[in-house]
């Protein structure tokens, strides 16, 4: 009786090991028929200076920015509170943190020195005025600025004030591997580098403050879904920063911007999704050197392209197409140089 049963199981499965070589070459089949196989190399990209030494502050955070130019950087003084202001304050660097985009964040301002902090901070404080859950701390040569109605700002305050920072790689190991898919040898050196988590929620709140519409990406990257992106800023000569950072910055400054979104897919499977990615984007295939990408013109004064490396999708911001372009090559360069 018992030797019926098992042969019974074994009939209605089905499911020898033959079966299963054949699934496996039928997958590494489709992989290579999709054209998304290749896997986005590692290595170590061209980051601004300071960034991979000091850390990131010791707090959950869903965003982080961080600009340093290698030198002083003007910034209106109107840029730290209301008021009329046309003196420039003279910054070696920024580093600005997001729990919520709406009603948790904070930013991190180096100045040259102690007494244009100490200004800068009077004029933060005379904007805030009384408002909930705003406040200013002055340190020496930094300001903090944050808004916060839960303990998270209280624990970033913490954090700047005691130095109490962590490795990228420590606290997000997944963040700082996707941050090392950037290229060494960018057209223009790193100014800035960052990083979303959440990042289909996070694009349209962070991009509408700065006036930047990309309609269709959000959707795109919530249909691979992408978690983690990271970018950095690329700018010759970078010498003053306007009041608001727009996607003005881009073309007035000539900068331009590589960010690398991480699906949450096989690449495989981010290959039979492309075409869907595309579209929503509104994107159109284009040829970039030996290479193609995928190409969609912005309000005149911004172009976008994207490429794809198995579940990488590398996009490349500018305010040329020439401009993008060059930012490919770079990636595409970066890539056939790694082993």
């Amino acid at each position: 009786m018992s030797g019926d049963a098992g042969e019974g199981r074994t009939h209605t499965t089905g499911l020898g090991a033959s079966h299963f070589v054949s699934f496996g070459l039928v997958v590494a089949a489709l992989a290579v028929l999709i054209g998304c196989s290749a896997t986005a190399k590692t290595g170590d990209p061209a980051l601004p200076p300071g960034f991979e030494e000091r850390g990131i502050p010791d707090v959950d955070v869903n965003g982080l920015v961080y600009l340093s130019a290698g030198h002083n950087v003007l910034v209106p003084l109107g840029a730290f509170g209301n008021v009329d202001a046309v003196t420039d304050a003279a910054v070696v660097s920024i580093e600005s943190v997001v729990r919520e985009p709406e009603r948790a964040y904070a930013r991190r301002v180096e100045f040259a020195d102690e007494a244009t902090a100490q200004r800068v901070a009077e004029l933060a404080l005379r904007a805030a005025g009384d408002k909930a859950a705003r406040w200013v701390r002055v340190e020496g040569r930094f300001v903090s600025i944050g808004r916060s109605d839960v303990a998270w700002g209280d624990d970033v305050r913490a954090a700047w004030a005691a130095d109490q920072r962590v490795p990228l790689a420590d606290r997000y190991p997944d963040v700082w591997d996707t941050l090392r898919l950037l290229p060494e040898e960018p057209p223009s050196p790193p100014v800035a580098v960052g990083f979303g988590r959440n990042v289909a929620d996070l694009l349209d709140p962070v991009l509408g403050a700065t006036g930047v519409s990309l309609p269709g990406l959000s959707s795109a990257l919530a249909l691979v879904r992408a978690d983690v992106a990271v970018f950095a800023a690329y700018a010759e000569g970078l010498s003053a920063l306007p009041e608001q950072v727009t996607g003005h910055l881009l073309r007035d400054s000539n900068v331009g911007i590589i960010a690398v979104a991480e699906a949450g897919y096989p690449g495989f499977v981010v290959g039979f999704l492309f075409d869907r990615f595309v579209e929503r984007a509104g994107l159109a295939e284009v040829g970039v050197g030996d290479t193609t990408a995928h190409y969609r013109a912005i309000d005149d004064d911004l172009h976008l392209m994207v490429k794809a490396y198995g579940s990488s999708i590398f996009l490349a911001l500018a305010p040329t197409k020439l401009g993008a372009e060059d930012l490919v090559k770079a990636v595409v360069s970066s890539q056939e140089a790694r082993s």
